[in-house]
């Protein structure tokens, strides 16, 4: 007995259904609570995958836990995206105003301008100030996500709007790149560490204000 194929439309039915499933899954997704911070402590690399090599050497980092470690050993696209349930979801409703991290120019000297991106894969946005991680040391930098005019969508088009890339993240990145920024990145070989990543508001305690606070209740 010979099964029957199923019709054409139903297959496009599906397929759209599928579209939108996806299309929907960082909405429905509950977004990261503040303050937010992802150490990466010990050898784990917490989900962080890509065109890069992840790992973690289990010490050094800002703290001396651990850190992320992004290799790119011959020349290429160095990068590296998260797609975790923990960053899922709408991040102006979690009143997220601004990413914090630290970099670190490992190894040897490279000429890397690291940037920050969010959004989906359908609609997603480079944050167009570039970090010059220090070499050998740690430095801390800011991407402020109230300010539209200091990104630049490298995937999309309009009417897709950075404000609806702030409502349904799906994948936050790091990347090198230089300008003009495009979906492609420009090609380098190098390793950069990034720690401390922090998801918060100025106007809401800090993960730094919050354990001072039960710092001095226990005193």
């Amino acid at each position: 007995m010979t099964s029957r194929p199923f019709p054409i439309r139903f297959l496009v039915l599906l397929a759209s259904m599928a579209s939108a499933l996806a299309s929907a899954t960082a909405t429905w997704a509950v977004p990261p609570s503040l303050p937010f911070k992802e150490p990466w402590p010990g050898n784990s690399v917490q989900g962080w995958n890509g065109g890069s090599t992840a790992s973690n050497p289990g010490l050094g980092g800002v703290e001396g836990d651990g850190f992320l470690l992004i290799t790119q050993a011959t020349s290429g696209k160095m990068g590296l995206k998260n797609q975790d349930d923990v960053y899922l979801g709408d991040w102006k409703a979690a009143n997220i105003t601004r990413v914090r991290f630290s970099l670190n120019d490992v190894n040897a000297a490279d000429p890397l301008e690291i940037h920050f991106s969010i959004g989906t894969f359908q609609n997603f946005w480079q944050y167009n100030p570039g970090f010059i991680p220090p070499f050998h040391s740690w430095g801390a930098f800011t991407v402020d996500l109230t300010d539209e005019t200091k990104f630049t969508q490298i995937i999309g088009t309009s009417p897709l709007s950075f404000d609806e890339a702030l409502r349904n993240v799906a994948v936050i990145h790091f990347r090198h790149d230089m300008p003009p920024f495009f979906q492609s990145p420009d090609n380098v070989s190098g390793d950069v560490g990034v720690d401390d990543l922090i998801l918060d508001n100025p106007s809401t305690p800090t993960l730094e204000t919050t354990w001072g606070r039960i710092k001095q209740l226990y005193r």
